[in-house]
């Protein structure tokens, strides 16, 4: 663990409040109103059908558009996607996933369109229960419309020039706490060598009393591999 009582770690925590005070900062710019309003890209839409908008429960399935639906940006209308040398292809808007708790909440209309995902989906975390949206997809069309720049963000040059000087210490200065946390490269590869010499040793007794050549037991590690491991 790092000593807290040391001058240069102290100085690396007053660092991490400045850039941390730095970002409050720029976070809480005004944004200016722009004299013109300019189109920058478009985006794709889910929308309903123009027969399912007359429907008298159209608002549940505007709920759930509201819910799980996405949108895609392009720079023109072509939402065309390059994967490499004279390879394209379309991109279109996807209907994402909700929570156990949004779940839960939601009204009885509007539950019904809703179940579990399956166990495949869950494969990453089985234990957490999600829900997606069931609705038929020909119910919804694909809608285009413009990506207006309002308003753009106050810019202040002394700030930008700070939040430089801050990122330079932490990344030359105290690169050992910044990229490595409080626990240094050196405390976890001394323990992390110890083991592999253990085990080294161990995996070569195997070697000279066995009789199976074919079967050579090798423990290579690189000479990095704490820092790596620790990574």
């Amino acid at each position: 663990m790092a000593n807290r009582k040391d001058p240069l770690y102290k100085e690396y925590l007053k660092t991490l409040r400045e850039r941390n005070e730095i970002w409050e900062i720029e976070r809480n710019q005004n944004w200016i109103e722009l004299e013109k309003p300019y189109i920058n890209g478009y985006y794709m839409v889910s929308d309903l059908r123009f027969d399912i908008k007359n429907r008298e429960d159209v608002w549940v399935f505007y709920k759930c558009i509201e819910l799980v639906g996405g949108r895609v940006w392009c720079r023109d209308k072509t939402f065309k996607r390059k994967l490499g040398k004279g390879k394209y292809e379309y991109i279109r808007p996807d209907f994402g996933i909700i929570s156990e708790q949004t779940y839960t909440n939601l009204h009885p209309a509007v539950k019904k369109h809703f179940s579990e995902i399956s166990e495949f989906h869950k494969r990453w975390n089985p234990y957490r229960k999600q829900y997606a949206c069931r609705v038929p997809s020909y119910y919804f069309v694909d809608k285009v419309k413009p990506r207006w720049i309002t308003h753009y963000k106050e810019h202040d040059e002394l700030i930008k020039q700070m939040q430089g000087e801050c990122y330079d210490k932490l990344h030359n200065k105290f690169y050992k706490w910044y990229w490595y946390g409080p626990r240094g490269v050196k405390p976890y590869a001394k323990v992390h060598n110890r083991s592999d010499r253990r085990h080294s040793k161990q995996t070569v007794k195997r070697n000279i009393h066995s009789d199976d050549f074919d079967n050579y037991e090798y423990r290579y590690k690189h000479r990095n591999s704490a820092r790596y491991e620790c990574w």
